[in-house]
């Protein structure tokens, strides 16, 4: 494969990675140990890579273990929350732990607290609703032994004290 370089000469490569992002650079760091003869070549857009899916915003970060993400834990139509997603993807996380685990003990990277930086996660909802479907959520998911140590509550006291901005601007409701 041929690549146009930014000073617009052309070079031979063997892969091209796309993004300079988490997956881009994981993917870089296999290839380069199962094929260490090969050129590898990964092209970013942006002034630095990750900025696009790394920030705090989108919060791609360095890993991902499913725990707040509502979206891996649709209600069933019968009112039950499977949670075979989120477990696969804290699972796939565990295996992405081990990955970097192995690349520090072979020299390839620096230390995980460079790059790891474990942050509470909260899914918070409004409504009854909602909250009556957090609820099922958290029972479903407290079963698992991967997300035993998960927490719920509605109690405003200790929600004041996990998230006190939020809950000083909250007007608790009854019930």
């Amino acid at each position: 494969m041929t690549a146009i370089t930014p000073s617009g000469s052309s070079t031979n490569i063997d892969v091209a990675l796309i993004g300079g992002g988490i997956m881009s650079t994981t993917l870089g760091s296999l290839l380069k140990q199962l094929q260490p003869t090969w050129s590898i070549s990964l092209f970013e857009n942006l002034a630095q890579a990750g900025l696009e899916s790394s920030d705090p915003w989108n919060n791609a970060g360095t890993g991902h273990a499913a725990l707040c993400e509502l979206n891996y834990t649709p209600a069933a139509a019968d009112g039950s929350v499977p949670t075979a997603k989120a477990v696969g993807i804290n699972e796939q996380f565990h295996i992405s732990r081990q990955f970097w685990a192995h690349m520090v003990s072979e020299g390839h990277i620096g230390s995980p607290k460079e790059f790891i930086n474990p942050l509470p996660h909260m899914s918070f909802v409004w409504g009854d609703a909602h909250s009556d479907y957090l609820k099922r959520r958290y029972e479903a998911l407290r079963a698992e032994p991967l997300f035993e140590k998960i927490e719920f509550s509605e109690d405003h006291a200790e929600l004041a004290d996990w998230v006190p901005l939020v809950m000083e601007a909250a007007t608790p409701t009854s019930g």
